[in-house]
């Protein structure tokens, strides 16, 4: 087992076998300059006992729901052991340098600082369109920490050779039918999902885009009775 990347949440590892390896840690990240945890940010802001064991716990339990409830989605996970804090998936070439594409339910965070003339803060953003399915606005960005992950639209993604036009369309297929299970899941529990980021990549055997990286706290608003949980709180909802 060889270290190949020291990530903000998570140590990489790549196994004998071809398999990666990710470690959860107890980091947490959001603003240093409010010093706030916010799935938005991209600063580590400090660590949070077992935090890590508990994305991993909500890591686990999307993927293997996605699996049952979308089969034909292809993602990167393999298995899990929560004892070690670890998950094998499988190994990925990444879109450019790093590809997030976020999708929002409801108007908050930096949506609001961009476009705050245009919409009110905790407006919905879901639409149900002339077949009768419902969407949600969806943003592709480059997972740029330095850059504060600029926004990009599908004209610059093909334009700059990250993505072609049929893997830009699979991942908006893609990322509204994961993104609507999470919604309706976390329903089901009480809470409210306001905006939810997922990573993508090429699988490094089959080039088929899959879905990478985590589904956890870190990368979701998610409110109960009007108030946003932090990591601890949404924790509690899968123990």
């Amino acid at each position: 087992m060889k270290l190949i990347k020291e990530g903000k949440t998570k140590s990489v590892f790549a196994l004998d076998n071809g398999n990666i390896l990710l470690k959860f840690k107890d980091t947490v990240t959001g603003y240093l300059s409010t010093g706030v945890s916010d799935p938005g940010g991209n600063d580590v802001v400090g660590e949070i006992k077992d935090v890590g064991l508990g994305g991993l716990r909500i890591t686990k339990y999307y993927f293997e729901l996605l699996k049952k409830k979308l089969p034909k989605i292809k993602t990167h996970y393999i298995e899990s052991d929560l004892n070690e804090r670890t998950m094998t998936v499988a190994p990925g070439v990444l879109f450019g340098k790093g590809l997030e594409v976020v999708v929002r339910f409801i108007a908050t965070g930096t949506f609001i600082k961009r476009y705050g003339d245009y919409i009110n803060d905790g407006d919905s953003l879901i639409k149900t369109g002339k077949n009768g399915k419902k969407k949600a606005l969806i943003e592709f960005t480059l997972k740029d920490d330095k850059k504060d992950d600029p926004p990009l639209t599908k004209s610059t993604l093909r334009f700059l050779n990250i993505a072609n036009k049929k893997e830009i369309k699979t991942m908006k297929d893609m990322v509204l039918k994961i993104a609507f299970v999470v919604l309706e899941d976390l329903k089901k529990k009480g809470l409210k999902l306001y905006d939810i980021k997922f990573e993508f990549a090429r699988n490094a055997k089959t080039g088929k885009v899959m879905l990478v990286d985590e589904i956890s706290g870190g990368v979701m608003r998610v409110y109960k009775d009007g108030k946003k949980l932090d990591y601890v709180e949404l924790g509690k909802y899968f123990e």
